[in-house]
């Protein structure tokens, strides 16, 4: 957001668009993610007065007057799961510090009969080595709130890319988990489950169905 010449940030007028900050009146049991590296990226200091703090929700806002707003658009690349806002930006950063993995991509697909999106990484292995799923799981919950772990993990060889050297992810989305029409591996994080299984057609179809409740 800009800051005048005070280093202070201004409210938008009626009409204007801006981003929705939220005060954070307690910092010291403030908390976005268990990761404080995290949390800090999120928050902005000194934004209207000398000392204050407030956190960043990313969604743009008009105001329209009357104490009224009207939601315009999201910043970053991020998707809404069980009423979080999700970063795919900072979910990849803690995957992509695992030990056994290369790259990966993070976004979110669609469960039937549920709200919003689950989160669903395709990981390049750094190795062929056996897979630490338990490791990787233990991690994730280490750095990440609940609902930003994947639901869905799925190994591949090599990404598409765009012209400007990012991957393709409308691609992935699309294809999201449905095993009939992937050849790759895909696992999946079950409900009240403590480790990845193999996404069988039994168990996709079961998602499907909606025998699961995410």
């Amino acid at each position: 957001p800009f800051r005048n010449e005070r280093g202070r940030m201004k409210k938008v007028k009626k009409g204007e668009v801006g981003l929705l900050l939220g005060q954070i009146t307690d910092p010291d049991n403030f908390y976005m993610y268990k990761d404080e590296k995290a949390t800090e990226k999120k928050v902005f200091r000194d934004a209207l007065r000398k000392g204050d703090m407030y956190i960043n929700t990313g969604d743009l806002l008009r105001d329209i007057g009357y104490g009224h707003v009207q939601f315009v658009d999201r910043l970053g690349d991020t998707f809404r799961w069980k009423g979080e806002n999700v970063s795919t930006e900072e979910v990849e950063s803690v995957i992509n510090s695992f030990e056994q993995i290369d790259m990966c991509c993070v976004y979110g697909i669609l469960i039937p009969h549920t709200e919003g999106r689950a989160g669903m990484v395709s990981i390049i292995k750094r190795t062929d080595e056996e897979f630490d799923f338990i490791g990787l799981l233990n991690f994730l919950q280490k750095y990440l709130p609940n609902y930003a772990v994947p639901k869905f993990i799925r190994f591949i060889d090599e990404f598409s890319f765009t012209a400007t050297h990012k991957i393709q992810k409308v691609k992935l989305k699309k294809e999201g988990y449905n095993i009939n029409e992937l050849n790759d591996s895909v696992f999946v994080l079950l409900p009240k489950s403590t480790e990845y299984v193999p996404l069988t057609k039994e168990i996709y179809q079961g998602i499907l169905e909606g025998k699961y409740l995410f």
